[in-house]
């Protein structure tokens, strides 16, 4: 019975990952295999973890890009959800479905993360930059179970086009879409 609420738990957990939440998550997502553990994550690249991390104008390309998605791999993993969820920006609860409480509950629910990303893409698109980046979150559960997942994570900065705001001309999370894994 503890076993089924703690799956029932973390496919939850999982849900809302996603922008959007599915109404009815299946528990089984992210039941961890018995006889497979989750492969460790490897940290995030030294080019990718910099002491910097806010945006100059130097930073409009992928490299500030890789220092805000550092800087949030470095406070999930060091439990800073507060700074973790200050990095979707000013929209950040239309960004990520979230209010930031529910943000905290949702990563609390994690005994210990470690987040490790490689390179990723830079796209243009009407006015805006797009960085996507794949992603693997690994560790423990609150209940000890290992657990992987993987997908990716998506900035986003508006180029210089008169009249965005300050928010709008720094990198900021535009999605997080992770899933179960191994």
């Amino acid at each position: 019975m503890r076993r089924a609420a703690a799956f029932a738990a973390a496919a939850l957990v999982l849900a809302s990952c996603r922008q959007h939440r599915p109404e009815h998550p299946d528990a089984s997502v992210l039941a961890p295999s018995a006889t497979k553990a989750p492969v460790p994550a490897k940290p995030l690249a030294p080019a990718i973890r910099t002491t910097s991390v806010r945006e100059g104008e130097s930073d409009k390309g992928p490299a500030g890009a890789r220092r805000v998605l550092a800087e949030w791999g470095k406070a999930l993993e060091a439990r800073d959800y507060d700074a973790a969820y200050a990095l979707w920006g000013a929209d950040a609860h239309a960004r990520s479905g979230m209010e930031s409480t529910e943000h905290r509950q949702w990563w609390a629910r994690f005994k210990t993360v470690n987040v490790a990303a490689r390179d990723g893409q830079m796209e243009g698109a009407a006015g805006s930059s797009f960085y996507t980046a794949p992603v693997a979150i690994v560790g423990k559960l609150r209940n000890g179970a290992p657990y992987r997942l993987e997908g990716t994570v998506t900035l986003r900065r508006v180029n210089d086009v008169p009249g965005a705001t300050a928010d709008q001309l720094r990198w900021h999370l535009e999605k997080v879409d992770l899933h179960p894994s191994g």
